[in-house]
């Protein structure tokens, strides 16, 4: 998978076609919200576990996604080889179209799919990155299909509407890692690709901290974007912080 595969031409519709990776041990309380919004938008939903978190493998059976369960979280001897694992889920993509790497606690926006494709244009060259917010405790969690309801991310008249992160149950917008030496650097919960560009997922680091930003680096500074288009939703079971998660979940369940 470490070779770009641009000499495979897709089939009739392929381009239109949306896969997304998923990683989770331990996440399975978020994995499931997180899931129950986001399959309606992709064609095959990935999620990779390790062998023993029955949890995981349950919730997203459950939900129609394509479960692989791995020991690749310990290579190298390390405790939470992401890199590693996710390169073990790109070995289940079905089609050659666009491909998205998820974090389990992220949610796309309702409209995201028909945005992607009717609204967004897309360039198979390069690495797309998305703005994020914050979605802290339990309550405000279950209540954003509500929040929805009452202040869609994209109205008739324009595509992103900068208000609905005033609404009380919105947290703080996600930082945007854009280094002075190195440009725009789309982080690990959300990084899309097309198929032509596949690219191997580095794991040298062994955790969640750099692996996501070496993968970036994998592609020019003008090859990587920010999607405009759209935003997504961190689902924050208590206020985030930074680094929380690197080697596993530090953070409370959302059934705590």
């Amino acid at each position: 998978m470490s070779q770009e595969t641009s000499a495979i031409k897709p089939k009739a519709g392929e381009d239109l076609r949306l896969e997304a990776v998923v990683t989770s041990v331990g996440f399975d309380d978020v994995l499931d919200v997180a899931l129950g919004y986001n399959m309606a938008h992709v064609d095959t939903m990935i999620v990779i576990t390790s062998h023993d978190d029955y949890k995981t493998q349950q919730v997203a059976t459950k939900h129609g996604a394509l479960v692989v369960p791995t020991d690749l979280w310990g290579k190298n001897g390390r405790k939470f080889n992401k890199g590693a694992a996710i390169n073990a889920g790109f070995n289940y993509f079905q089609y050659n179209g666009w491909r998205l790497h998820l974090d389990s606690d992220i949610v796309l926006p309702c409209s995201f799919r028909r945005v992607l494709f009717n609204h967004t244009h897309l360039d198979p060259t390069c690495l797309y990155g998305a703005d994020r917010f914050d979605v802290v405790g339990k309550k405000n969690i279950t209540q954003l299909r509500e929040l929805w309801s009452q202040h869609p991310q994209h109205r008739l008249k324009f595509l992103m509407d900068p208000t609905h992160d005033r609404h009380p149950a919105i947290g703080a917008f996600g930082g945007r890692l854009a280094g002075s030496l190195e440009g725009y650097t789309p982080l690990g919960f959300f990084q899309l690709w097309h198929h032509s560009r596949q690219k191997q997922y580095p794991y040298s680091r062994g955790n969640a901290a750099h692996d996501d930003t070496m993968f970036s680096k994998l592609w020019p500074e003008a090859n990587r974007r920010l999607l405009p288009t759209v935003c997504v939703y961190h689902l924050c079971p208590e206020p985030p912080q930074w680094g929380q998660n690197w080697e596993g979940r530090k953070q409370k369940r959302l059934d705590a």
